[in-house]
């Protein structure tokens, strides 16, 4: 079983909560390592040595993280965003600028060189600038995959907004939308197309009581779905979890079969004191591992938890979309 108890991930965990003052010693530490697949490498701007990359390795600015052949890795942030390497990629943290105080948020200015990547970037707490040899790509709140090759680019948006720009063109792509193979002089509006799959995930039980403060297991069933006609789409794949959520453990290996289905046991253990900010709302995504998934969008499923006694929660008001903290 894999689980996001191991050692690497309470590392990243610490460092997402650790207060800013905890990284005055090293305030080019931006990211770690986890859920490594394959042969992966760092290149460290510090000494320009190639290392094995290894589970919570922590990196810094101007970092190149590169995968091999049938190789992933996942990027984590200290804001709790994300990116998920494929094979053959090669990727720069260029820089990172952390703003503190009572409104703490992130920048990240990021290169793919090459390769493919999906990315989830955490709303209201960061932006993002992710540039490749062909596009660059303005983020806030997205989730997205990017793909660089032979001098063209695809772009795929399921969450979020984005502008994309290259020589030519800047433009404003939409959730459910991909670009097309471009090259630096394509007129991007001229690429817009639906992406045309989806992940649909479904589970039977979605509310989580813990009984006895004990961990809960709970199915859940992923179909890969036509958008337009609802129809099954017969395609395996193997696939990557995530979520916001850093109690539970998912199976080492999860695929869909040959009908693009698949039936997946999580177990999630009780939430402490800490995970009052979640204000009882456990969001987990499904994403279609490999780098020809742009035509996919990933599958999220909402779980409810309860709140812990005693701790601030948030309210969102329905007209406004503003939150407040409440006792």
């Amino acid at each position: 079983m894999r689980t996001l108890f191991s050692r690497g991930i309470l590392l990243i965990g610490l460092l997402a909560l650790a207060a800013p003052a905890a990284f005055a010693q090293d305030e080019e530490i931006v990211a770690s390592l986890q859920n490594l697949l394959g042969r992966v490498q760092v290149v460290q701007k510090a000494n320009g040595e190639t290392i094995q990359a290894r589970i919570g390795l922590l990196l810094r600015a101007g970092d190149t993280v590169v995968t091999a052949d049938q190789s992933r890795a996942t990027i984590k942030f200290r804001d709790g965003s994300e990116i998920r390497l494929f094979q053959n990629t090669r990727f720069v943290l260029q820089a990172a600028k952390e703003s503190v105080g009572s409104d703490r948020s992130f920048h990240f200015d990021l290169l793919l060189r090459a390769g493919s990547i999906w990315g989830l970037f955490v709303k209201q707490r960061q932006t993002a600038k992710i540039t490749t040899p062909t596009a660059t790509i303005g983020i806030k709140g997205t989730s997205l995959r990017i793909t660089e090759e032979n001098n063209t680019a695809r772009v795929a948006l399921t969450e979020g907004l984005i502008d994309v720009s290259n020589e030519r063109k800047t433009i404003e792509l939409e959730p459910g939308k991909r670009l097309g193979n471009f090259t630096r002089v394509d007129d991007l509006a001229q690429k817009v197309e639906p992406i045309p799959y989806k992940l649909e995930m479904r589970s039977e039980k979605r509310k989580l009581t813990f009984g006895g403060n004990q961990p809960e297991e709970v199915f859940v069933t992923l179909q890969l779905t036509n958008v337009t006609t609802g129809r099954e789409v017969p395609r395996a794949a193997s696939i990557y979890f995530r979520s916001n959520y850093d109690k539970i453990t998912y199976p080492q290996s999860a695929k869909l079969d040959q009908r693009g289905f698949a039936r997946v046991p999580l177990t999630v253990a009780p939430p402490e004191a800490a995970d009052a900010q979640l204000n009882g709302n456990v969001y987990v995504w499904a994403v279609p591992d490999h780098e020809q998934a742009d035509d996919t969008a990933e599958g999220r499923i909402l779980f409810t938890i309860p709140i812990p006694a005693g701790q601030e929660q948030i309210r969102v008001e329905s007209k406004t979309g503003e939150s407040k903290r409440v006792k």
